[in-house]
């Protein structure tokens, strides 16, 4: 069993790390600047009791990659790497799940069960969306915090656990903090570092990286090697703004090479909106960005023996 979880745990830390990364922009360059100024403390440090790390950021920007490189790349590399989106589940399930209950503890528990904090012994807990935590679950997160000890719904036991918290919202926790939503004490204890991912309309050629990167891994995953964009569609894949930031890129591409080349047959019309910052918003047919890489037959070149 231990040999089993080495081997995933090697291949979750080969797609991890700063390298997982892509960009070379300046926001991106400050970014990893960051996170190496930050590793390179922790590894000096004279123990492995890290202190939280809230990462900021838009849906899509990517979080989830900045607390994986925080995780691989730093001391607390051999333990596991235990995520739970805050927002995946009901309010009512949350408790149960992160901290564990004992049988018998409500209706359905017919079985003694470990929860995720449990689960992150000796590695990191990260925990995405942290701002849609309801505020009894985020008094029993502050506990985590303080004490690092934890109690199963239905136990009267404390245990202690050795974890560090990485936690990431898209939220404006301060607004919420004012407005009574978030706990002032817990924002600022999860605050104790706070990494902020640059939105990808502010990274500049970054968004043509990307989407070399994602067209060539989803061209070979759908069989179609050597794609590579024409003049016209990198054009509009710069001007496009990408509210969905870096996931909606991808997913963009994943659909066009999913769809076939029959979907290239016809060119539909874009239309321009105009947005803050003299950028604009492609829609082809009023409809969706997909207009916006280009991805129909003046978009994407098959492989010929031309520029690959």
């Amino acid at each position: 069993m231990e040999r089993t979880l080495s081997f995933y745990q090697e291949r979750e830390a080969q797609k991890s790390g700063v390298q997982a990364l892509i960009g070379e922009s300046a926001p991106m360059q400050y970014l990893k600047g960051t996170i190496a100024q930050l590793l390179d403390a922790e590894r000096r440090a004279a123990n492995t009791d890290l202190p939280p790390v809230l990462v900021e950021g838009e849906t899509g920007t990517g979080k989830e990659l900045v607390a994986r490189a925080l995780h691989f790349d730093g001391p607390r590399s051999k333990g596991p790497f235990i995520e739970f989106n805050c927002a995946s589940i009901p309010s009512n399930l949350v408790e149960s799940e992160l901290f564990g209950h004992e049988k018998g503890a409500f209706t359905d528990a017919k079985d003694r069960r470990v929860g995720l904090v449990e689960a992150a012994d000796g590695g990191t807990l990260f925990l995405d969306e942290v701002g849609e935590m309801d505020l009894l679950l985020q008094a029993k997160l502050l506990k985590l915090l303080e004490d690092r000890t934890i109690r199963r719904v239905g136990s009267v036991k404390e245990r202690k656990v050795d974890l560090r918290v990485i936690s990431a919202t898209n939220c404006n926790l301060e607004q919420m903090v004012q407005q009574g939503k978030f706990r002032r004490d817990l924002f600022f204890r999860l605050r104790i570092i706070s990494i902020k991912v640059p939105r990808l309309y502010a990274r500049g050629e970054d968004i043509l990286l990307l989407a070399r990167h994602f067209l060539a891994a989803h061209g070979k995953r759908y069989g179609k090697p050597n794609l590579h964009f024409s003049d016209q569609a990198e054009e509009l894949l710069l001007s496009y703004s990408w509210p969905g930031n870096v996931r909606e890129l991808r997913n963009m591409l994943e659909t066009d090479r999913a769809a076939g080349p029959e979907r290239y047959h016809r060119s539909p019309s874009v239309e321009r909106v105009p947005e803050p910052g003299g950028r604009s918003t492609h829609y082809p047919g009023g409809a969706t960005p997909r207009a916006a890489a280009g991805l129909q037959r003046h978009g994407v070149d098959e492989p010929s023996g031309g520029r690959a």
